[in-house]
């Protein structure tokens, strides 16, 4: 045999399948994307390389020969391991790895970001999220946190890039029991029979309504937490603002009103753009937005989806 000792080009061994599996040249450049020539030409090429006739040439297409029969089985052995190595190679490309600091008030931590970092980590687990919850915001320009979901005024720093998420209304809840105790309210003037759980943000917006709409509340508890205000309204110890996407969802709690309209709130994505532009980060950044949205899809009208830009 000739060419015994020559490296085979696996090009050529893609024509020669090619035209093996459809029995012409002009099918088989079809497949491949290039002209009936050059598939012609290549395959006369292995033939002369290995000095071996691989197929008979006839008016109606071509034919495998013996030895073409003979030799196809490792030609598609060879293709398969090649294929499996770019496959590899490709997957290896595409995983994901790194660690993304996203930083957000507890209940939207609690109730959208927790649960889609559980999700992500099916598709990622070499991504690591480390969700920081405060009040505060931390300074994404210098690098306290890759991302941010905010809410509120639109963030105004230049070097941010925002999502418009939500807007997000509020209302108030009680347990079962004490609604069963005090009646449900009809409107604002019937809440003050109700002991309130407030913050202890005095300029809190919610505390600073509260003021205003119901000025004869009594406030019966205080708590500087979300958690502990959220604790506070399941053991019975009053009523309480909370935002509706944790409150429709808590076992055991009433909605007393409708939603407060004064009290929207926008919701906002913010990262900065050397951020977003790090393959782990955007993953992270785009998975939540995804799962905000289809949770907000599947809850009731009050609150309204913005879609993203």
């Amino acid at each position: 045999m000739a060419g015994d000792s020559a490296m085979l080009d696996w090009n050529d061994l893609r024509y020669f399948l090619a035209v093996a599996r459809t029995g012409s040249t002009l099918a088989a450049s079809k497949e491949l994307r290039v002209s009936q020539s050059t598939v012609s030409r290549r395959v006369t090429a292995l033939e002369e390389e290995i000095g071996v006739k691989l197929f008979a040439r006839k008016p109606n297409g071509y034919d495998l020969t013996p030895r073409g029969e003979s030799v196809l089985p490792t030609a598609e052995s060879v293709e398969a391991a090649i294929l499996g190595f770019t496959d590899g190679i490709e997957a290896e490309s595409r995983r994901l790895a790194g660690t993304v600091r996203l930083t957000t008030v507890e209940s939207a931590a609690n109730a959208w970001v927790i649960p889609a970092v559980g999700l992500l980590r099916a598709r990622h687990p070499d991504i690591r999220v480390e969700i920081i919850t405060s009040d505060q915001y931390l300074d994404l320009a210098r690098g306290e946190a890759d991302v941010a979901i905010r809410f509120g005024p639109q963030p105004g720093q230049d070097s941010l890039v925002i999502r418009h998420l939500v807007d997000m209304l509020e209302s108030f809840y009680a347990s079962e029991a004490i609604v069963a105790e005090l009646g449900m309210p009809d409107g604002l003037a019937h809440l003050s029979r109700y002991p309130i759980v407030a913050s202890t943000n005095d300029n809190s917006g919610i505390n600073r309504w509260l003021k205003d709409n119901v000025p004869d509340a009594e406030i019966v508890q205080r708590a500087n937490s979300m958690s502990s205000i959220i604790a506070s309204v399941r053991s019975g110890l009053g009523a309480s603002i909370l935002p509706c996407m944790m409150g429709d969802d808590i076992p055991g709690l009433v909605r007393l009103t409708d939603p407060i309209e004064e009290l929207t709130t926008p919701g906002w994505m913010a990262t900065t753009d050397e951020a977003r532009r790090q393959p782990h980060i955007r993953a992270v950044i785009d998975f939540v937005v995804e799962q905000i949205q289809l949770s907000l899809a599947r809850r009731p009208p009050h609150l309204s989806i913005v879609q993203a830009a």
